[in-house]
């Protein structure tokens, strides 16, 4: 069983461990933390993968890589764990560059940025997460949000920075 730490509405820890979606923390206002990554390659494309059929919440969805920091990890931690994890992918922790920070609903996100060229050929997609990965421009993103097939929620937070980067 995962297990979170639980946070207040400003991302303080409370001292408190709860089960992953133990709803009768959320309930009374609590939070906790998760971790994104947006992967950008040589050509300007950011990776992006859909979300396995299975999943519980936003099923068939394509979003960047991220997930739930477990007890004892930073932010920075879970984004190597999960790449490995999902897609069979190293990622250097010291090349981790942070963008913002924000809540959705009871997660508070820390997303960061990393420059990297990875071959999706030598993935190997964890089925039960991930059923599909591309590199994709930041306009076909947009595309995929305006049809509402990417994680909606995340994307109006990263936006901006996401831009700059191609001026």
């Amino acid at each position: 069983m995962e297990l979170w730490e639980v946070l207040d509405k400003n991302g303080n820890k409370t001292g408190e461990i709860m089960e992953k979606h133990d709803e009768t923390f959320f309930k009374k206002g609590f939070c906790h933390l998760g971790a994104e990554i947006w992967i950008i390659n040589s050509e300007n494309k950011f990776l992006i993968q859909k979300r396995a059929s299975n999943k519980k919440i936003f099923p068939n969805v394509w979003a960047m890589m991220g997930g739930s920091v477990i007890v004892g990890e930073n932010s920075k931690q879970t984004i190597v764990r999960e790449a490995k994890e999902e897609l069979d992918i190293n990622i250097d922790i010291n090349k981790l560059e942070f963008i913002t920070k924000f809540r959705v609903n009871s997660l508070i996100v820390e997303t960061y940025l990393l420059k990297n060229d990875f071959e999706i050929k030598d993935m190997k997609l964890k089925k039960d997460e991930v059923s599909e990965v591309r590199w994709m421009t930041l306009k076909e993103i947009k595309n995929l949000v305006e049809k509402e097939q990417f994680f909606k929620n995340r994307w109006k937070y990263v936006k901006k920075y996401l831009e700059s980067l191609y001026i």
